[in-house]
């Protein structure tokens, strides 16, 4: 069957349909309004007649059985009765086609049918009422349905002659690109030579025109190439041959495009198992529970968190695994209240799988059938390492500019004092011509003057001030350093080399004699960009930092202990890793929190300046784009991690 042939036959069956539903809600209309409307309404009008006749001559029963007659002969009529007050039939009248139902004496009004109706009439001659009885014929009659069907059959014929002159039209419509086609490749087989083409004004017969003339176009290249090689027929051959593999081909990558088409609508069948597949692949923990806090779903990832079966969690309560909701049970029945979202930032959970930092929060259940919550809980302890390090950096950026402006106010007052020193140093210097020459017009004893001095100490005083003033030039180059940008380019150095370098340093330092600094082995050839003389000023640090704290640290008396540094150099693809750990007293979280910060120091006045670490954490985030960590707990040691990249750095666009 063809398309139009279906489309037709579904309208046609649709319209019968639509005919006989509209015929059906007709006649129901019509049988209702005959059994609520017209039956009540005929049989009160003929009681109302009735009225009217006892009101004029109430003793002639020969009048009343001739109205009661006449009155039957109404199709909507079957049987009138007249009951005296004694409750006796006096008249009765039965149409045709009645049943005889009405009683001859009139014992219980109460029971009567929905066809029947019952009116008290008013008797001058006795001051009791007559009871009038009509049985009313409440089923449409014959006729009705007659002319019903027959304007059904007419609408059914005028609809068919309808839909034929559619069907005709669709038709024609339908066919006609195609007779085009088909005349064009008519016109085509007569005159081949003309170089005739499809026209692509029709957009039904568009597609296929275009592939016809793409064929015409390759029989006419074939047939140019075999006039051409008409000789060489080898040659020609070969290229048939060609030819037929292209056509191959171009068969091939149709059934591809087939496949992929299969494809795709496989794919689509399965998008809605993709889509609920997506929630298992949050990170955070999604719960669904209702008002009475029962789970009612949720993803894996709650789950793997719970350490529980998926499906076996539906129907439990959440708070039996999370001792925490509990606490927030207030604030669940609130957002439940409300039908407001709720949010509690860096609560500290305690699950099957460990403790961690987490943000809770608690969506109302958009569902009218349903009223419950939804949960969300993300683990933090990224987010709260990476606030950290933000938190640092910010700190570095802001103290920054304070150590550049402090260092440039400081230097020139303290450029002066040292100075100062050193003009004082010259002109107590007995050794001195200039001196000695004006000691002697002055009648002034150098040498005597000199004992005087060291037996005053003064020498000492002014030792003490520059040995001040040197300290206080140290410090401000060091706050320089912080804030100085990147002033050096970076170069590719051995890593091997740079940390030889630097051990060879560090074990001529005084502190580091007694301590064991164990190195893992480096492999030769590995390089990384950076500033080496920085590096080793930050590694340096580093290491005497640690000796500092193992010279003062006095381990457990029951623990064997011996000071001890591993240094730990590895590299993978990107980056270089070195870490410097001891074995020594370590720290507490609140001393690890603030260790990279500028002038923060645990050693005594005089003995630190709390600017070692926070030059060594600004050279390798500031300069070379890297990051230094710290892990440190009591009396466990400290390891501090420094990361380069490999690669200098280059500034995203």
């Amino acid at each position: 069957m063809l398309v139009r042939q279906k489309v037709i036959t579904a309208t046609i069956i649709t319209c019968i349909a639509i005919v006989i539903l509209a015929t059906v809600s007709y006649i129901t209309a019509a049988d209702r309004i005959g059994r609520e409307q017209l039956g009540p309404e005929i049989s009160r009008s003929f009681a109302e007649i009735f009225q009217l006749q006892l009101q004029q001559n109430p003793d002639d029963i020969q009048s009343l059985q001739a109205l009661a007659n006449s009155m039957v002969r109404h199709y909507l009529i079957q049987e009138v009765a007249l009951y005296n007050t004694n409750n006796n039939r006096i008249i009765y009248a039965c149409s045709n086609i009645c049943t005889r139902s009405l009683p001859v004496k009139l014992d219980n009004i109460q029971h009567i049918t929905d066809s029947q109706f019952i009116y008290e009439l008013n008797n001058p001659n006795n001051e009791r009422y007559l009871n009038l009885i009509i049985e009313s014929n409440i089923i449409l009659p014959q006729f009705f349905y007659a002319d019903t069907l027959s304007t059904t059959l007419l609408i059914v014929t005028i609809s068919t002659l309808l839909l034929f002159f559619l069907y005709n039209s669709i038709r024609f419509w339908q066919r006609q690109p195609y007779q085009n086609l088909l005349t064009t490749i008519k016109t085509i087989q007569s005159a081949p030579d003309q170089k005739t083409r499809f026209t692509l004004d029709d957009a039904d017969t568009e597609k296929l025109s275009q592939e016809l003339n793409q064929l015409i176009i390759v029989n006419e290249d074939r047939e140019s190439i075999l006039t051409r090689e008409k000789e060489k027929a080898e040659s020609a051959r070969i290229r048939a041959i060609r030819l037929s593999n292209e056509t191959r081909q171009i068969n091939e990558k149709l059934a591809q495009e087939i496949t992929i088409r299969k494809s795709v609508e496989t794919q689509l069948t399965h998008t809605r198992s993709f889509l609920d597949n997506i929630i298992d692949s949050m990170p955070s923990a999604l719960f669904t529970l209702d008002q009475n806090g029962f789970i009612i779903q949720c993803n894996q990832q709650a789950a793997d968190w719970l350490a529980e079966e998926r499906h076996p969690l539906v129907g439990k309560r959440l708070a039996n695994y999370i001792d925490q909701l509990e606490i927030l049970n207030d604030l669940l029945l609130e957002s439940l209240e409300q039908n407001s979202v709720k949010k509690i930032e860096r609560l500290r959970l305690s699950l099957p799988i460990g403790n961690f930092p987490a943000d809770i929060t608690v969506y109302p259940l958009k569902d009218d059938t349903l009223k419950g919550l939804v949960i969300r809980i993300d683990d933090i302890s990224q987010r709260e390492k990476m606030e950290e390090v933000i938190m640092q950096t910010e700190k570095m950026k802001s103290v920054g500019g304070l150590a550049a402006g402090m260092a440039h106010e400081i230097n020139n007052p303290l450029g002066a004092i040292l100075q100062g020193v050193q003009n004082i140093q010259r002109r107590l210097n007995i050794q001195s011509a200039v001196n000695q020459q004006v000691a002697d017009d002055k009648q002034l004893d150098l040498p005597a003057m000199e004992q005087y001095l060291e037996q005053r100490q003064i020498y000492k005083f002014i030792n003490n001030i520059q040995d001040a003033g040197q300290r206080a030039a140290s410090i401000v180059s060091n706050m320089l350093q912080f804030s100085r940008g990147n002033q050096q380019q970076l170069s590719e150095t051995l890593v091997k080399e740079l940390i030889d370098r630097t051990l060879t340093i560090a074990r001529a330092d005084l502190d580091l004699k007694s301590i064991d600094i164990d190195l893992t082995s480096i492999e030769e050839g590995k390089t990384l960009y950076c500033i080496p003389s920085e590096i080793e000023q930050v590694i340096l640090n580093l290491l005497q930092n640690a000796a500092q704290a193992l010279s003062d640290y006095q381990p457990p008396e029951q623990t064997p202990w011996a000071p001890k540094i591993e240094l730990d150099v590895h590299q993978d693809s990107l980056n270089t890793y070195i870490k410097v750990h001891d074995n020594g007293p370590g720290m507490n979280a609140e001393t690890r929190r603030r260790i990279f910060e500028p002038f923060f120091t645990t050693k005594d006045i005089g003995l630190g300046t709390g600017l070692g670490l926070s030059v060594s954490y600004f050279i390798i985030t500031a300069h070379h784009h890297g990051q230094l960590d710290i892990e440190s707990s009591p009396n466990e040691g400290a390891c501090f991690t420094i990361r380069l990249p490999n690669e200098p750095y280059t500034k995203k666009s």
